[in-house]
């Protein structure tokens, strides 16, 4: 044979494309085939020379395996069943593909009994796991698809359902001993009805002829025992077969439609091939072959089979067109290895096991047949061979390596059931991976992840670990670090989920510490030991804890000694805890003990900046080992994690987020313990002098520093500082009034400072009655108070030094200092104005409406001098005031002048009242510092009495209580306490935090970041009306801040313009000017002069220019108006060009167009806003592709065009949806629902495209698709979102009218998931729109049944009473109040 040269053929370049198709045209219908042309016998010679095209026919010379380009749609295609999930099962198909068979496309019987099921009835309804084992036989009908995630990837979907699969057999063809496919449709008490597929045939199977029990719903094969036919339809007689015993006799069928995959027929080997064997089956009258990996053992060869010799075969499929037979002799197919017990699992090798010694066998079909471990069968397919080359290659170099007996190292990837054999790599990158299954990974191991990209959903990242994918939840995820994708961290693995096939990873640093215990089975929760979990609920009563591998704990508030449950525990936290029993796979968890006494100050480094407070991290010594565990020479070093709350920073409210700001991550700080892992930075001056009290100490008379826990129906429960005391002691709210003030509401919140003293202490039941009456703690002295406001400012100069040390531009200023500000708007809501600084960004410059008065507004971006009257740190908010009288008696001295020293009558003006301090300003003199006056004469001051008389802008005679600073008080509350002595150990004190209203009678505070603040308005930041800007994430290092002066002063160049620019159009009305052009006014001054040729006086003159000028400032007002309409392509050409991201412009200025039928203009508009505005501009882009979608399908018919262009420059999805509403507006129902059929076949996985399509079909009155539409949902969207789905239709069904239908999908929800209150909610409130009470009454009968939390039912009580009152009698609204208190009587006498 002549040897031709592969590479550089002689004579001339080949044509690629001709051997091409020469080559894939041998490759048709799943076997290599050729023309060959049959030499005519002397007989043939006679008969017609057309017949069979001189001879040539298609005849198969080999058995090729099954592609997906040979493989057909509705193709019938045996398959065995790999795994199951609770929504599909995963299928294997000849040729080592994988489809996947949905829970809709098992059987219509099945569907019927799922949708029963979620409609509450589960009587007959079994999971897919239940109907189809593992190694299951099944055949059905192929749908090729696009891959979810790669669109040009093709999955396969396998339709099972007997009506699809059968739909082309014929009732009155059926014989007996015919084998099929059915389903169980009804059990009645002497067998099974059966759903057929077949049209006109119905089938009957005895209890007797079943070799198991069957479920309604579940597929089986069946045999035909008996059948009776007639015209119009048949009946049958059936028994169920096992998969083994499909076994059909050569003589029954020689109809091979009629032959269905999966069933038994006798192989006659004519031909050895050389990768398989060539036969026929039914008596030689149809032609079959067997892949040489379809043979009856896995390492058998073609040669080992004798020609004209039968065999058994399990037919896999038959080609439509060629009706060849394809069968496998490997009649005991197994289940796939990695699914094996554990027992069996030493036969079987595992996935991602290397293979050393893997000895070549043969170059066979897909690739090189490997010998694993002397036994099993192996393959490296051509495919993964030729990956490994990027550009031209040589096959034969490629393959040379690979000679028979040549052994290589490879990697198991995985095993097919149907060929018996496991697929294999050579890939030194594979097999160097350390990390390629889950099996790989074990829960607390430490790697290394590489982030993929950001999971908005969890709200963490997707990460890469070798070849396994994990996950990082936000709560696990540590907030002092940047993240970009392609980062790699250092992360340990907490949980393996093999249903998702992912891990769970953590980077927090109390995860990665040396020293950190895991729990990461069960058999190791033993009562005592301690373990590091994370906090991932936190309700009154409990807090749910998670742990490694899924393990959860569940920590009790009876095991809370202190009842500190709720202010211990935040979402997300880290920290130990005490396994302190076990109930089955309950873990009950108790608290460890302190690791620091209370009152005990530490040395502690800040970790983390939360919004709750600040998380820190204590080095210290570890304890001695009490579980036995051998310790090493040196002492090992131990990590305790803790968390520093918000209000524990500071004494005053408005200082906490200051001081948190001044203590960023990793800065050392000094704290004090207060319980368990909460540690406090305000009280570390407190317990630095005055050490916390034993109970034996603990005397008659004392007063203390106390803290709010808890506040319940008036009733107050407080911390005490006494070690060994571990009760909370409880207090009236009216126990903190004065008895004269009685009515006035009482503000308190958990935390706030408190001082009581002890009236009594019995020593018995070991109890404690404190006072906390302002007369019987405070020792009635103001100078006391003076020292209170005193260490008050020294903490803000104290947050002032360190924040200008970080420099930050607020810390630049002082109380007094006379700045230059830029006037930039006025508050609509507070009519308070907002400034900007001349010289520093990011600050906002406030002055109250109090000190505006009625003074009129200056023009914008006008410089003006003003004095600082109080600097916010926690907003980097300045307050000024610009009055004459204020900078120029107003000087920056904290010092009282000597004259007026224990001075009292003082008048003075209030400028501005805060929450801890009053701001004033004196009368009298040239030139005098701020006064500052207190709020509260001591932290149990809860009436704010020392400044109940101060209101922010009226006048007030002062009295100074300090000898060096500038405090004073009203001379009212002077005259009151100066001759007051009282005796007392008083202890320091400071200032009540920000307060919680108890009565409802008060109107609330408005708040900014958390802040109360009560001056008269609130500040503007922005010039969009947006306020303080409320970060709700943690904070991060180092984190810029948006810079709205520099913005504001850019938008200010011409005073009015911005609010032009900003102002809403559709909501102008009334006059208009006529519109005069500069053109036009040029024209009439040069007629006006023309005119008047006599020379002017100059009196004259004086008056023209003022006329020219009044003239010109019209047309300048006009041009700025915001009211005013523009009318003119000049007026929107500066409109758009002044905004130009602002797609409303861009409409108005399109509609100005197509009112003067100038359609092409108005296109050209469209397309220049398009390539004007910012692509990070997403919407306003999509609101320009809408309104030019609605020009087309209006003006044009090239609307086909533009919507695949709006498409590719857009989120496909959200213009989908755009485009339905815009084929709404113009009734185009046909092109709706071409619409519809593509958006729930590309974005079949979002929510929001089933409501959105089922929506429209209502629209369409086309009610009776939501139904099916609901159901196809159900099967794609995954398990979590079913609830929403649900619940979406429901509305839609009440909001369209189907009242009862909407009813019974609520009425299966709250069945289903009785804990959502929610929906209960929905469920009476739309039975009451309908006005069905008694249904409504109904509904709330069963949610109080049922055995919810107690917050969860005190909701259903509350609507339950409130229904009563207002649709039933006062009998009923008596009888829910008695059904309420029957409740809570039942929840006392719970055991705890």
């Amino acid at each position: 044979m002549t040897s031709t040269e592969k590479s550089f053929p002689r004579g001339g370049i080949a044509n690629p494309q001709a051997n091409a198709e020469n080559i894939t045209s041998n490759i048709i219908f799943g076997a290599s085939q050729i023309k060959k042309k049959v030499p005519k016998s002397k007989d043939n010679l006679l008969k017609d020379d057309d017949a069979g095209e001189q001879g040539e026919q298609l005849q198969a010379i080999s058995a090729e395996t099954l592609t997906l380009d040979s493989l057909q749609e509705q193709m019938l295609v045996m398959g065995v069943v790999k795994e199951t999930s609770p929504t599909a099962v995963k299928i294997a198909l000849p040729g080592r593909l994988v489809a996947r068979v949905l829970v809709a496309d098992v059987s219509a019987s099945y569907g019927r009994v799922l949708q029963s099921f979620l409609n509450g009835d589960s009587s007959e309804y079994h999971e897919l796991a239940e109907l189809f084992n593992p190694g299951r036989i099944v055949y059905g009908r192929v749908i090729k698809t696009e891959d979810e995630f790669e669109s040009s990837r093709i999955s396969l979907m396998l339709n099972l359902k007997p009506a699809d699969v059968n739909n082309n057999l014929k009732h009155n063809s059926i014989k007996k001993g015919f084998i099929f496919s059915g389903a169980i449709q009804e059990i009645q008490d002497h067998g099974y009805v059966i759903e057929t597929g077949i049209e006109g045939l119905n089938a009957f199977m005895a209890h007797a002829d079943s070799t198991q029990k069957l479920h309604i719903g579940q597929l089986a094969f069946l045999k035909v025992k008996q059948i009776n036919h007639n015209d119009d339809q048949s009946t049958c007689q059936c028994a169920h077969l096992e998969q083994g015993n499909l076994k059909i006799k050569s003589k029954n069928e020689t109809n091979l439609d009629y032959i269905v995959p999966g069933t038994i027929v006798k192989f006659k080997v004519t031909k050895q091939n050389k990768n398989g064997l060539e036969g026929n089956i039914m008596n030689e009258a149809f032609r079959g072959y067997v892949n040489e990996h379809y043979l009856a053992e896995t390492l058998h060869t073609p040669q080992d089979y004798e020609v004209n010799t039968e065999y058994f075969g399990r037919v896999l499929y038959v080609m439509p067109l060629t009706k060849v037979v394809y069968l496998t002799l490997n009649l005991d197919i197994k289940v796939a290895a990695e699914t094996q017990a554990d027992g069996e699992a030493e036969q079987t090798l595992k996935k991602g096991i290397v293979i050393d010694k893997a000895r070549v066998l043969r170059h066979g079909t897909g690739g090189i047949i490997l010998l694993l471990n002397q036994k099993y069968k192996g393959l490296i397919s051509y495919k993964s061979l030729k990956s490994n080359f990027k550009g031209n290659y040589d096959q034969d170099a490629m393959l040379s390596k690979y000679t028979r007996k040549s052994k290589h190292t490879v990697r198991v990837l995985g095993y097919d059931p149907i060929e018996g054999l496991y697929y294999c790599s050579d890939d030194p990158n594979v097999i160097s991976e350390k990390l390629y299954s889950l099996k790989d990974l074990h829960a607390g191991d430490i790697v290394t992840a590489r982030i993929i990209r950001q999971e908005s959903k969890i709200g963490g990242y997707c990460v890469k670990l070798g070849k396994v994918n994990g996950i990082i939840e936000q709560l696990q995820l540590s907030l002092n670090a940047h993240y970009e994708v392609g980062q790699r961290l250092r992360c340990r693995v907490i949980d393996i989920s093999q249903e998702r096939r992912l891990c769970y990873l953590t980077n927090r640093s109390e995860y990665l510490g040396k020293g950190v215990k895991l729990l990461t089975s069960l058999d190791a929760a033993q009562t005592g030991k301690l373990f590091t979990g994370t906090v991932v609920k936190c309700e009154p009563n409990y807090v749910l804890v998670k742990f490694c591998n899924g393990i959860k704990g569940m920590f009790f508030r009876q095991h809370d000694s202190m009842g500190l449950i709720e202010h211990t525990f935040i979402e997300g936290q880290i920290t130990k805890f005490r396994i302190a029993g076990r109930n089955m796979e309950q873990v009950l968890l108790a608290l460890p003990e302190d690791k620091f006494k209370s009152g005990e100050i530490c040395p502690a480094e800040v970790i983390n900046s939360l919004d709750s407070g600040l998380e820190i991290k204590i080095t210290c010594l570890a304890d001695d080992d009490a579980e036995g565990e051998p310790n090493g020479e040196e002492n090992e070093i131990e990590e305790f994690v803790g968390l520093v709350p918000l209000h524990l920073l500071s004494d005053y409210v408005d200082l906490q987020i200051p001081q948190k700001r001044t203590h960023p991550i990793s800065k050392p700080i000094s704290v004090a313990c207060i319980s368990q892992n909460i540690f406090s930075f305000r009280d570390v001056a407190y317990f630095s002098e005055n050490l916390p009290k034993n109970w034996q100490n603990v005397q008659v008379g004392d007063i203390m520093r106390a803290v709010v826990k808890n506040i319940d129906n008036e009733i107050v429960d407080l911390l005490l500082p006494v070690r060994d005391y571990n009760k909370l002691v409880k207090i009236h709210i009216k126990m903190l009034c004065i008895s004269s003030v009685y009515d006035q509401p009482i503000f308190l919140q958990p935390d706030q400072l408190l001082y009581v003293k002890v009236i009594s202490k019995e020593v018995e039941t070991k109890t404690l009655t404190v006072s906390a009456k302002l007369t019987d703690v405070w020792s009635g002295q103001l100078s006391d108070t003076a020292n209170l406001l005193e260490n008050y400012l020294k903490e803000v100069s104290q947050i002032k030094d360190k924040l200008a040390r970080m420099t930050a531009p607020i810390a630049k200023f002082n109380i007094g200092d006379k700045i230059n500000v830029l006037f930039r708007c006025v508050n609509s809501d507070t009519n308070d104005w907002i400034y900007d600084t001349v010289d520093a960004r990011n600050i906002v410059v406030v002055m109250p409406a109090s000190i505006v008065g009625s003074a009129a507004a200056p023009e914008k971006a006008d410089v003006e001098e003003a004095i600082v009257l109080w600097i916010d740190y926690a907003n980097d908010l300045l307050l000024i005031s610009n009055q004459p009288r204020d900078i120029k008696h107003v000087n920056d001295s904290k010092e009282l002048p000597p004259n007026l020293v224990a001075k009292s009558g003082m008048k003075a003006k209030v400028l501005l009242r805060l929450d801890s301090i009053v701001v004033c300003s004196l009368k009298k003199g040239t030139s005098n510092p701020l006064v500052f006056c207190p709020v509260r004469l001591h932290p149990n001051d809860v009436e704010e009495s020392a400044s109940v008389s101060l209101r922010q802008g009226d006048f007030c005679t002062l009295a100074f209580i300090h000898d060096k600073l500038p405090i004073a008080v009203p001379e009212s509350v002077w005259k009151l306490w100066k001759n007051v002595k009282r005796v007392g150990n008083v202890e320091e004190v400071a200032v009540k935090p920000k307060k919680i209203k108890l009565d409802s009678s008060t109107k609330p505070q408005k708040e900014i970041n958390g802040k109360k603040v009560k001056t008269t308005a609130e500040h503007e930041k922005n010039t969009n009306g947006q306020m303080f800007f409320e970060d709700k994430q943690p904070s991060k290092k180092n984190g810029k801040k948006p810079e709205p002066a520099d913005e504001a002063i850019a938008k200010a160049r011409l005073p009015g313009v911005n609010s032009f620019w900003d102002t809403d159009l559709n909501e102008l009305n009334g006059k208009r000017e006529k519109v005069v052009s500069s053109d036009d006014d040029e024209v009439a001054a040069n007629e006006a002069s023309s005119s008047k040729r006599k020379r002017l006086t100059a009196k004259e003159k004086a008056k023209a220019e003022v006329k020219e000028e009044q003239r010109l400032r019209e047309i300048e007002e006009r041009n700025a108006d915001p009211k005013q309409r523009p009318e003119t392509i000049d007026q929107f050409e500066r409109l758009v060009l002044a905004d130009p991201n602002n797609s409303r412009s861009w409409i108005q200025y399109m509609s100005f167009q197509l009112s003067n039928t100038e359609i092409d203009k108005a296109r050209e508009i469209a397309r220049r806003a398009i390539k004007t505005i910012s692509f990070r501009e997403t919407r306003e882009l999509r609101n320009m592709w809408t309104s030019l979608l609605n020009l087309e399908v209006n003006y044009s018919s090239n609307f086909d065009e533009v919507l695949d262009e709006a498409i590719r420059n857009n989120d496909p999805m959200e213009m989908y949806l755009s485009v339905i509403e815009v084929l709404k507006s113009h009734n185009l129902k046909e092109r709706i629902i071409n619409i519809l059929n593509i958006i729930t076949h590309k974005f079949r996985a979002v929510l929001q495209v089933w409501r959105v399509t089922a929506e429209t079909y209502f629209w369409l009155d086309m009610a009776d698709r939501v139904q099916p539409t609901l159901q196809r949902a159900l099967g794609i969207l995954p398990n979590d979102e079913h609830v929403n789905c649900i619940v979406a239709f429901a509305k839609l069904y009440g909001e369209n009218g189907d009242h009862a239908m909407a009813q019974t999908l609520l009425d299966d929800i709250v069945t289903s998931y009785p804990k959502r209150i929610d929906i209960w909610n929905l469920y009476v409130d739309m039975l009451v729109k309908c006005n069905v009470i008694d249904s409504a009454r109904n509904v709330l009968e069963r949610a109080v049944l049922q055995k919810l939390p107690p917050n969860k039912m005190l909701v259903i009580y509350k609507k339950y009473l409130e229904f009563e009152h207002k649709h039933g009698t006062e009998a009923n609204a008596a009888r829910v109040k008695q059904l309420a208190e029957e409740y809570v009587k039942s929840q006392n006498k719970a055991p705890k």
